[in-house]
């Protein structure tokens, strides 16, 4: 059994861009999935007005950018102008893939993560999966998105947890090729829509919902919007393959660190509740968790790895709090058209540039 400095579970989004830092650093690092394709995703694409180059991420992840976004209620739309992109998740896995250093960072596949055991002190000592094999590291990190597996164990995330979920296809698109479109209100069932451009004439048409029981019924539910006459206006179905996924809707966390256990991502729900894309977020918290990671076994103290709840609550812990008490309003107030009406109209007397940044969530510096 080999020993690492830093065993991941998980090669996700998390995962992928926390080995990529400890692998610059030269630290002995195991990324374990339980997928045997790394480029396999429910979801195919997502939305961000990320900064490519703040997380040294290429063009060659884009599938499209967008120069303007629209958001629909029953009666009124806000067409709002600023540069934002349409991701390529496969693209974008690849590239952070190729940029580990596999010198320092190994891949194992296929391994289902069962249990953990640890010692009189409460530090992780062993990770074992399915078929009764072990692994270990001084530090173990939990990235295992959604799953939460060893996070759940431990208690830092709740065994149960309400889940947002969205169902998408890949529609032909007659829409302008630049241009993002969001829907909200009574119309949408409990759920919100929307299409993101792709190239060559091609679109994604999406429907998400909140609610546990519209969640039931999302594929009815997305055939039911394509006979809207707007949605009819921009999109035109032609196949049947639907792509679908869940993220985590809970309390705002705060402890992502216990003893040699680091968690990074969906396994504590870092995704700002406010903003439909996660990736810009969990890319942060990684950067963070890996400076900690750093210094803690640079100087042979593990207390050292709180430094990363320290940062993380410094530049996200008032923001999210509010997103969350918004999130809640949303939610709340999406199934009635006159006060989504409102909300658009009162999105007018905002610039273009201070939606933008509620819409992206301001993680930047």
């Amino acid at each position: 059994m080999d020993n690492y400095d830093v065993l991941i579970v998980g090669a996700g989004t998390a995962g992928l861009m926390l080995a990529r830092e400890l692998g610059k650093s030269g630290l002995k690092t195991l990324l374990l999935d339980r997928k045997k394709d790394l480029l396999s995703f429910s979801f195919s694409t997502l939305g961000s007005f990320i900064d490519l180059d703040r997380y040294q991420l290429t063009d060659y992840v884009v599938a499209q950018k967008m120069e303007t976004a629209v958001l629909y209620s029953r009666y009124f739309t806000r067409t709002i102008k600023g540069n934002g992109y349409i991701l390529d998740k496969s693209k974008l896995h690849e590239e952070l893939i190729n940029s580990i250093d596999s010198n320092y960072v190994n891949f194992k596949t296929g391994v289902h993560i069962k249990e953990i055991i640890k010692d009189a002190s409460g530090q992780i000592t062993q990770v074992l999966d399915k078929n009764g094999n072990n692994y270990t590291g001084k530090i173990i990190v939990d990235a295992s998105g959604t799953v939460g597996v060893i996070s759940k164990q431990v208690g830092l995330m709740p065994k149960s947890v309400l889940l947002g979920t969205g169902v998408e296809y890949n529609v032909k698109y007659k829409g302008n090729p630049s241009q993002g479109h969001l829907f909200v209100g009574k119309q949408y069932q409990g759920g919100y829509g929307w299409i993101f451009p792709l190239q060559n004439g091609r679109a994604i048409l999406g429907f998400g919902t909140f609610d546990n029981q519209v969640a039931k019924e999302l594929k009815h539910r997305l055939n039911d919007i394509l006979e809207l006459p707007l949605i009819q206006s921009l999109v035109e179905k032609d196949n049947e393959t639907v792509e679908g996924g869940s993220l985590p809707i809970t309390p705002v966390l705060e402890k992502f660190v216990q003893q040699n256990l680091v968690c990074v991502g969906d396994s504590v729900s870092q995704v700002n509740p406010i903003v439909g894309e996660g990736y810009k977020f969990i890319f942060e918290a990684a950067i963070m968790a890996s400076k900690a990671i750093i210094e803690a076994l640079a100087k042979k103290d593990l207390t050292l790895l709180h430094s990363y709840e320290v940062a993380w609550r410094k530049k996200f812990l008032t923001n999210y709090k509010r997103a969350k008490y918004s999130q809640e309003k949303i939610f709340k107030y999406s199934k009635k058209d006159y006060l989504v009406d409102m909300a658009i109209l009162l999105t007018k007397l905002r610039s273009d540039e201070s939606i933008i940044r509620s819409l992206s969530g301001e993680v930047y510096d």
